[in-house]
């Protein structure tokens, strides 16, 4: 009896030690950020997300202690000991890679690894284009280091302590009592409150708390919890959160105060720019050398100065845009085709109204469900890295952005449909930054110079041709990057984004300086189109006489709300604001992101 007990804690432990020592890893991984911290600190690290190793270890256990206790009733346990070490190697292989992934990914990403690589993966190719070669190189290595120390840990030990040469059923009640302590653990104790990673937060540092949660757990919860929309994001009554939902919304006259256009029916180029924020753009006090076609437009059309990006991520940011539709903390629309082909999308609405419609991108259409979301946006022509030539193509993501601008000019010369819309997506400004030519050491600065440069091109031979005259360009990013690098994935800062309209269809230049964020173009165009946007709930009309300010954003399991009155800012995964200028402001935060929820669990 005593000698199954024995192995059972060796086995709890062995994942315990591997929980446990991913943290220092972690840590020393990013050390330019973690040696700034004190050893108190580090050590804080470990002691604070102990309970979170703890629960970890327990769901990695938990089916080894059942096989020990069915092995109590059995003399001979070959069968089972080569069962325990072929589940062994296989979740040692994969939590290698897992937690290896996190670091790597942290870097980009700025949050813990969560569910989020799989729906990437759906087209590996493309998943794998943000890392660069000496980076994969380095992951195989820490993967294999990581997996064949404790390989040999594990093989050292259990030949030693797996040693059953008779039956005991005596063993069958502690082991029991075992494994309901695991239960426990997993759970996290016994009070109303399970495990989750608000009990592993210490500090106001955002870096020191990631560092502590166990990057298995945070991935295991996040495959929990993912498609159960009802039940996410549950902050109060929904009566009081539909009441302030609608408060929010509430507009007597969204009617349009002014009138852009010079026609009704503009042909319309909306071009999105990969990871512009507003970091990169002068007039929003960003860098002043990196994007000068950009600073030089922002003074020439309607420039608007105080706009967000509603997310972090490309697919997230592309149902933002057209769909005028919240990003969601921990999700993507994109991800579930059956939902996102019920949300409106103003390109549709545009069709329905006579618009013939063609979306340009340089990269694979099948990333993220695009091109579903794109078809059911009722695009009919989508060019894609496929249908670029082999020279045009970037090592990593698709077709320079040079040579997609070249494609949609060529496009333009051929076009004999009107009104048209046309959208373009760069690319080059991606990770990893792949571009052919060298203006800055920095590699996104670089990035940005490039794309820039082809965006100047663009418009200069844009306003020579035919349709210029006629025409409303609108351009924005999917979403915002973190420079300077000390911005937070949460602050309101990096989401920040420059939007500009230009063309010959306006009839005027001017600043706009009232709080709003992409899911705000979908209504505010439409309008201006002379288009029904009543099924757009979410967005507002910019220039409706009435208009609510405000703009919300999403992060990593967390919410952004910038009023007129102030700012909140609030960790969903830990309940506590990050920022509170009004504790009435995050409680409309929770309302919005609450109702979001409500809404896109009935689509």
């Amino acid at each position: 009896m005593k000698s199954r007990l024995i192995y059972i804690l060796f086995y709890y432990v062995f994942w315990l030690l591997f929980c446990v020592l991913m943290k220092p890893i972690f840590m020393l991984f990013h050390y330019k950020e973690s040696f700034q911290y004190s050893l108190s600190e580090w050590i804080a690290v470990l002691t604070h997300g102990f309970s979170m190793d703890l629960s970890t270890s327990g769901y990695l256990s938990v089916f080894v202690a059942l096989l020990i206790l069915i092995s109590s009733f059995f003399k001979s346990n070959e069968l089972i000991s080569k069962i325990i070490k072929v589940y062994t190697y296989v979740i040692l292989a994969l939590t290698s890679i897992l937690c290896t992934s996190d670091m790597f990914l942290y870097k980009y990403w700025g949050f813990k690894i969560d569910a989020t690589p799989l729906f990437y993966l759906k087209t590996p190719k493309d998943a794998m284009a943000s890392g660069t070669t000496p980076e994969f190189i380095a992951a195989f290595f820490i993967i294999a280091a990581i997996f064949f120390l404790f390989f040999f840990l594990f093989k050292y030990f259990h030949s030693r302590f797996f040693d059953f040469k008779q039956s005991s059923s005596l063993t069958a009640l502690p082991a029991l009592l075992i494994i309901a302590v695991m239960v426990l653990l997993i759970r996290g104790g016994v009070s109303v409150s399970t495990m989750n990673v608000g009990r592993v937060y210490f500090s106001h540092s955002i870096f020191l708390n990631h560092s502590a949660i166990n990057p298995i757990w945070n991935f295991i919860y996040s495959l929990s919890r993912n498609d159960e929309f009802a039940t996410q994001y549950r902050f109060m009554d929904g009566s009081e959160a539909a009441s302030r939902f609608a408060h929010m919304i509430e507009s007597q006259n969204d009617s349009t105060s002014v009138q852009l256009l010079t026609t009704q029916r503009p042909n319309v180029i909306v071009v999105i720019l990969e990871s512009f924020g507003s970091g990169i753009c002068s007039p929003l006090g960003g860098e002043k050398n990196v994007a000068p076609n950009l600073n030089r437009l922002f003074e020439e059309g309607i420039s608007f100065t105080h706009f967000y990006a509603n997310s972090f991520r490309t697919d997230r940011g592309l149902v933002s845009i057209f769909s005028g539709y919240p990003a969601q903390p921990t999700t993507s629309l994109m991800k579930y085709p059956n939902k996102s082909q019920n949300v409106p999308k103003f390109p549709l609405s545009m069709k329905r109204a006579g618009y013939d419609l063609s979306f340009f991108y340089g990269g694979d259409e099948n990333f993220t469900n695009m091109r579903s979301y794109l078809i059911t946006s009722g695009f009919e022509k989508i060019v894609s890295d496929k249908d670029f030539e082999k020279k045009d193509m970037s090592e990593k993501w698709g077709a320079y952005d040079h040579a997609l601008f070249n494609k949609v000019s060529e496009d333009l010369k051929q076009q004999t449909l009107t009104p048209f819309m046309k959208v373009v997506l760069t690319l080059n400004s991606h990770e990893p930054f792949d571009v052919p030519v060298h203006r800055f050491e920095d590699k996104y600065l670089n990035s940005v110079a490039y794309t820039d440069s082809c965006l100047g091109v663009f418009i200069s031979d844009l306003k020579k041709s035919k349709w210029w005259d006629n025409t409303l360009v609108i351009l924005l990013p999917d979403h915002a990057y973190k420079h300077p690098n000390t911005l937070k994935n949460s602050d309101e800062e990096r989401h920040r984004i420059p939007m500009i309209w230009i063309g010959g269809a306006l009839n005027k230049t001017m600043k706009v300086d009232r709080l709003s964020s992409q899911i705000d173009l979908s209504k505010t165009l439409l309008k201006q189109l002379g288009i029904d946007a009543s099924e757009y709930i979410f967005s507002k009309n910019i220039f409706g006489k009435d208009a609510p300010e405000f703009a919300f954003y999403a992060f990593n399991d967390g919410f952004g709300l910038i009023t007129p009155k102030g700012i909140s800012i609030y960790d969903c995964g830990a309940s506590v604001p990050l920022r509170e200028d009004d504790p009435g402001l995050t409680l409309d935060g929770k309302a919005y992101l609450q109702s979001l929820f409500d809404d896109l669990n009935k689509r």
